[in-house]
């Protein structure tokens, strides 16, 4: 007896050090990724390892600050907070950064607070907080009276996964030249910004093509501004600080840029964009040079009677602000302006303002409004003669990455109307199900009173909000498909005791309407003693791009033959898509790297199609279904690591691609 306790007592303390290691591995290759600005794959990192440990406050702020970084911010607020409420003293700016994660939830109230203990704490950075805090108050007024609009992203035939901005629509709307840093640059060196062209065709956009060979240079080159008859093309060029050139159009193709006079150009100073008046005799530009009232400033030069540009003149202290105000576009009207501006009352980043030119002088400018402006950058825009229709550049989730091109309507009335607030009674709480209604093999509960067997507990909850969920818990022997136990998790706390008997393969799986469902494989030695777990079971939404691996999806090393015990796992699929017919899925097959990069890729690609076969052998349809195969390309740990590394690494996802 006491060898017996031996053995399970090495068992046990084996099994704690290996998961302790794969932890380490995995938060490890999340750092590695997260310095190097890697965030989508230091997220896929750290959220595996909250799947072991999901009250590991130093993974949750990790993971937080990784999604803070990334094309997804909203997610990033749940996950500071739950770092901040299990360890305050995490780091000590947790208090800014859950502030700026507030902001991208809309959540000002809570932001604001942040800020302000930020500021307490951090009296040397009073002036970066409060800025934080005006543009919480700012963002508060602005969302009270949101703009009727529709914004739509232009596409991926436009947008890629680079920067896209300064679209300059045509007076027909039909022609966008726009600037991007999609293009290679020389050898060795970073994408460089070229001008870009795109025609409208049956209401679509063509393929962009570079506007001249003319026009872009080995070195960074932007649209800033076309006259109105469409032929003189302003732009910026990398000369000297950065100065204004202008290209005509003979009808055939662009000339070589010729720079502006030297009233407009310095030769120490930078001139980043224009835009030129509907009679084409006023020039509005942004220079950084002595004698304005901030960084960039924006100044006008008027056309003289030969055909030059006269002394440029500061627009003026109503304008200009300490920070920088740049990207002006003058309106067909020729007296309202628009630009972007960091000086003045602002959501976020930079904020685009309007001001009009009335007896002479411009009025104070007023921010566009949300929700054109966000908390990201906002600059570069245009719009339509009747104003109806606008083009700017910002960064949003859902984008393609970096700075997108997006187009405005703007529909009447301005302002969306308010909701008229509707009394809903309380639902009553459901209550928690009674514990007859759990059902648990007859064998389990005399192998627990042997104390042999293992004893999940835990809670399950939501992975975005950590919100505790009701679920169904199944335990599923995977060698004959014989249901063990069918519990359910308390609605109220999401807490659940599953016990699993020791020698065999057991398949956990955890269902919720709206959910992919969970999946857990547990193969326990017959030898090993009792034991207790901890254990969080994270569910993830099923939404477009949610993913999760299915851990009962087994095969031979090497072959791409569905295993036996795999069965119940594939069931549970069919489930999910019979119960949710809008689903389409990917499935997903991955390996490690041992072998030829063309071998793993075929045999993932095969596992992934076996998986398929066979859900559609059960009846359901096929073109709801689709395999991928990618080999070693995805790892989510190190593969250094044989044990542990390269077992995770081998494994099957199930993908939501649509759900509508």
């Amino acid at each position: 007896m006491y060898k017996r306790l031996q053995l399970g007592f090495v068992f046990i303390l084996m099994a704690v050090a290996l998961q302790a290691q794969q932890l380490k591995t995995i938060i490890e290759t999340g750092d590695r990724h997260y310095s190097r600005k890697n965030y989508s794959a230091a997220i896929a990192a750290y959220l595996e390892a909250l799947q072991i440990n999901p009250d590991d406050a130093q993974v949750n702020f990790k993971l937080g600050m990784a999604y803070l970084y990334s094309d997804t911010k909203s997610k990033s607020a749940s996950y500071i907070d739950k770092a901040y409420r299990l360890n305050p003293g995490i780091d000590n700016r947790i208090n800014y950064h859950l502030g700026m994660a507030f902001q991208n939830t809309n959540e000002f109230k809570k932001a604001r607070e942040q800020f302000e203990a930020f500021k307490k704490k951090n009296p040397q950075f009073s002036n970066l907080a409060e800025d934080r805090i005006q543009e919480c108050i700012v963002a508060d007024s602005l969302t009270q009276f949101e703009l009727n609009v529709v914004i739509e992203n232009l596409g991926p035939v436009v947008n890629s996964k680079l920067n896209e901005y300064s679209p300059i629509i045509s007076a027909d709307g039909n022609m966008l030249i726009f600037t991007s840093n999609r293009g290679e640059g020389p050898k060795g060196a970073q994408n460089l910004e070229d001008i870009y062209v795109s025609y409208k065709r049956n209401g679509t956009w063509t393929e962009p093509k570079k506007i001249s060979d003319n026009i872009n240079t080995i070195y960074n080159d932007a649209a800033a501004s076309l006259s109105p008859d469409g032929k003189t093309l302003f732009l910026y060029y990398e000369t000297g600080a950065g100065d204004i050139y202008t290209s005509n159009f003979d009808g055939t193709d662009w000339s070589k840029p010729e720079p502006l006079n030297k009233n407009i150009n310095t030769s120490q100073y930078w001139e980043t964009s224009a835009s030129v008046s509907p009679d084409g005799k006023r020039l509005y530009f942004a220079s950084n040079r002595p004698g304005g009232y901030g960084e960039l400033d924006l100044y006008v030069s008027e056309l003289d009677s030969k055909g030059q540009w006269g002394k440029a003149t500061n627009l003026g202290p109503v304008v200009n602000t300490p920070g920088n105000d740049d990207s002006p576009f003058i309106h067909y009207d020729g007296v309202t302006l628009y630009f972007s501006s960091d000086g003045h009352p602002k959501l976020g980043n930079s904020d685009i303002f309007i001001t009009e030119l009335i007896k002479g002088q411009w009025t104070k400018p007023i921010n566009i409004g949300y929700p054109v402006n966000s908390w990201e950058y906002d600059g570069f825009f245009s719009t339509s003669p009747d104003k109806k229709t606008g083009y700017y550049a910002t960064v949003k989730e859902g984008g393609y990455g970096g700075a997108d091109i997006y187009s405005i309507r703007f529909l009447e009335p301005k302002y969306k109307p308010k909701p008229v607030p509707v009394v809903v009674a309380e639902k009553p709480k459901e209550p928690a199900k009674p514990k007859d209604q759990d059902y648990v093999d007859a064998s389990i509960v005399e192998l627990r009173n042997q104390k042999v067997v293992t004893v999940l507990k835990g809670q399950v909850i939501d992975e975005t909000t950590a919100e505790p969920l009701a679920a169904v818990i199944s335990l599923v022997n995977n060698e004959n498909k014989k249901l063990m136990s069918k519990i359910y998790s308390n609605p109220e706390t999401g807490e659940f005791e599953l016990v699993i008997p020791h020698g065999g393969n057991y398949g956990v799986a955890t269902e919720k309407v709206g959910y992919l469902f969970n999946s857990l494989n547990f193969n326990v030695p017959k030898f090993a003693e009792y034991q207790e777990i901890d254990l969080h079971i994270i569910m993830v939404r099923a939404d477009v791009g949610s993913k999760v691996v299915l851990k009962n999806i087994f095969f031979d090393v090497g072959k791409f033959d569905l295993k036996t015990e795999s069965l119940s796992e594939l069931d549970k699929i069919k489930d999910l898509l019979t119960g949710s017919p809008n689903l389409k899925v990917q499935i997903n097959g991955h390996t490690d790297n041992t072998g030829s990069a063309t071998a793993n890729k075929q045999l993932s690609l095969r596992r992934a199609t076996a998986v398929v076969d066979h859900l559609v052998s059960l009846g359901l349809d096929a073109s709801r279904l689709t395999a991928k195969g990618y080999g070693a390309e995805r790892p989510i740990v190190s593969n250094d690591d044989e044990m542990g590394g390269r077992e995770i690494n081998r494994r099957t996802e199930i993908e939501i691609i649509q759900s509508n």
